[in-house]
């Protein structure tokens, strides 16, 4: 059987609409992996932030637990001057030895700049 032009141009205009169909469902399925694509990734941005927030919250709480009172300032200071006068410490490495004993004595690596420029201090 022949088929006429009419059929021909019928089999046509359905196929493309077949085919728009088609396309529009793919858009739309395309558009709904990006909707679920960017959430994921604002999902995973608010997590890191939270873990960035909790990250400094520990280090600020951490740096509160091991205050350094005036008299176990007066104690580091004590134990550096002797320490470096017996070892005869040159003074370009006064300060990471005066770190080294706020560490011991903290167990806290965070240590302020003050109170090592204070130790060191002539």
């Amino acid at each position: 059987m022949i088929e006429s032009h009419t059929d021909i141009a019928r089999a046509m205009i359905d196929a493309t609409f077949v085919s728009r169909h088609r396309s529009i469902s793919d858009i739309a399925s395309l558009r709904r992996d990006l909707d679920q694509s960017r959430r994921a990734v604002a999902a995973s941005r608010d997590l890191l932030k939270r873990l960035r927030q909790r990250k400094i919250d520990e280090g600020t709480r951490e740096v509160e637990e091991h205050r350094v009172s005036a008299f176990d300032a007066d104690i580091l200071r004590k134990v550096f001057q002797d320490f470096v006068m017996e070892t005869k410490t040159p003074e370009r490495e006064w300060r990471n030895v005066a770190r080294s004993i706020v560490y011991e004595f903290t167990w806290c690596e965070r240590v302020d700049a003050g109170l090592l420029d204070w130790i060191v201090r002539k």
